[in-house]
């Protein structure tokens, strides 16, 4: 990146950069709520049996949440903790745990008895309302598992523990076995903190030693490419629900993050829909199941015109609910985990609470 007299870096650099940071959220935003669309399995979603849609689906599991985290390790890296401990772990606890316990639990109790949802019942179906959070609500659980992981990232930081590349580098080593040898309890989403703290790592690897341009290099995409393409090939046709603790699975995501940081794509529509990506993460299963319930209600059947449908409804309708949180203190918090008092930009980023690239506040910082 080139750097100004003063050594910062030029506005238009800064843009570029935040412009394609952005786009891959976009992108992630689309693959999580094509996922939920679908469906997880054939009992969810639309519920896709098998063809390649199914196939499709489970095969994208490699990329979906690792680049979520990876971006959101980026993000961090890029203004990392700076030494107050309050503020940063206050700033977490309520950008991730405020929405994770209002928003989840009104997402478990919709699902729970409205009628036409895959988990309704008698009685609210199968949940155990005394373990609510604690064992984990549907995709909410990421939030949890991001939280654990600031937690260790703090202690980390606080030791300077990855200040020196190798010590990072020891680091994510450590975080790689455990994910491969151990397996956390569910509980309080522990084991998908576990499971995710080395595409974590990753990204903040990537933000703190600048290695985007090495990673953009001819030899290094053809690397990446290839170390993705063999760990696909031993994991076989994806399957639903795969167990994510296995070498090739790990291989095949850190590949495909690196390759995805490396990409610098620039595409306007996805950096548009990124900026509201932690919107659309928490929201967008309540648009796609009204997209599901009311074209099986209007006896639109057609597999294209539910997907894309619930595509559409699954995006716009979160970014909307961001902008109109905006107009109430109390909403901004309870819904986006943004400060209640102050006065805070449009603009989330996904699932950190932490400031944008080269210094842009974001709300929740």
């Amino acid at each position: 990146m080139r750097l100004r007299p003063d050594g910062g870096p030029r506005p238009a650099d800064v843009a570029a950069h935040e412009r394609r940071l952005d786009a891959l959220r976009g992108l992630a935003c689309v693959l999580l709520v094509l996922f939920h669309v679908i469906g997880s399995d054939p009992s969810n979603g639309l519920r896709v049996a098998d063809g390649p849609l199914r196939v499709l689906n489970d095969g994208l599991a490699y990329l979906r949440l690792p680049l979520f985290t990876f971006l959101s390790g980026m993000v961090y890296g890029l203004r990392p903790f700076a030494g107050d401990s309050r503020a940063f772990l206050g700033g977490k606890a309520r950008r991730l745990l405020v929405p994770m316990l209002f928003v989840g639990t009104l997402f478990a109790l919709a699902q729970s008895f409205l009628p036409a949802t895959n988990f309704s019942g008698p009685g609210g179906g199968d949940r155990n309302w005394l373990l609510l959070h604690i064992e984990p609500v549907a995709h909410f659980w990421f939030l949890e598992s991001m939280f654990w992981m600031f937690l260790l990232t703090w202690v980390l930081e606080s030791a300077r523990i990855l200040a020196k590349p190798w010590r990072f580098a020891a680091v994510g080593l450590l975080a790689a076995t455990a994910d491969l040898a151990l397996a956390g309890p569910r509980w309080l989403a522990i084991d998908g903190a576990v499971y995710l703290l080395p595409y974590f790592l990753g990204g903040v690897a990537v933000a703190r030693f600048s290695l985007v341009p090495q990673l953009g290099r001819t030899w290094a995409r053809a690397m990446l490419i290839a170390v993705a393409a063999l760990a696909i090939v031993q994991l076989g046709t994806p399957v639903p629900n795969p167990d994510r603790h296995t070498l090739w699975i790990l291989l095949a995501g850190m590949a495909l993050c690196a390759l995805c940081a490396g990409l610098r794509l620039d595409a306007p529509w996805l950096a548009r829909i990124g900026t509201a990506s932690y919107a659309i993460y928490l929201f967008h299963v309540f648009f796609t199941a009204a997209s599901r319930i009311a074209m099986d209600k209007a006896g639109l059947a057609a597999l294209p015109l539910q997907i894309g449908a619930g595509l559409a409804l699954g995006l716009v309708g979160p970014m909307l609910i961001a902008r109109l949180a905006q107009h109430s203190a109390l909403l901004r918090l309870l819904l986006l985990g943004q400060p209640f008092r102050g006065d805070p930009s449009p603009r989330t980023l996904p699932l950190t609470g932490a400031p944008g690239a080269f210094g842009r506040a974001a709300p929740g910082a």
